[in-house]
């Protein structure tokens, strides 16, 4: 959600070298940081565990919920990132940021649409999934 709201709006108005040496110098850290494992680890087999322990509680809300947020996790999440982005990140990061290639506003588009359209209300719904099951196991 970061990524949709704030850092799409700085990236927005940029020519095409300074996209492309943003984008360059923002994927050479995060692609490897160990704190970008950890919470995508820890978001993506948190819920597992979650679910193994609600086993007993099978068609429970909490269960439900905590599924759904599990499968818009890996689903819209995970699988997109994998798929779509990552593609997207090579091109950025393949560029030469002196001289990026004819095409990047189209790719930054395409970028912006899957933050926007998919990986960004996939995020939120995770989140709103997760804050419910566990509302529902409070109470």
């Amino acid at each position: 959600m970061t990524v949709v709201f704030f850092f799409q709006k700085a990236l927005r108005d940029l020519s095409g070298p300074q996209f492309a040496l943003v984008m360059q110098r923002f994927l050479a850290i995060t692609r490897t940081h160990p704190l970008n494992y950890a919470m995508t680890l820890i978001s993506g087999f948190v819920p597992i565990a979650t679910l193994i322990l609600l086993l007993q509680h099978l068609g429970s809300g909490a269960f439900l919920f905590t599924l759904v947020g599990l499968l818009a996790f890996w689903v819209g999440i995970i699988l997109t990132s994998r798929n779509v982005a990552e593609p997207l990140y090579d091109v950025f990061v393949g560029s030469d940021a002196d001289a990026p290639p004819d095409d990047w506003r189209r790719a930054r588009e395409r970028y912006f649409r899957l933050n926007n359209a998919i990986r960004g209300p996939c995020s939120a719904l995770a989140f709103i999934c997760y804050v419910v099951a566990l509302g529902l196991t409070t109470s």
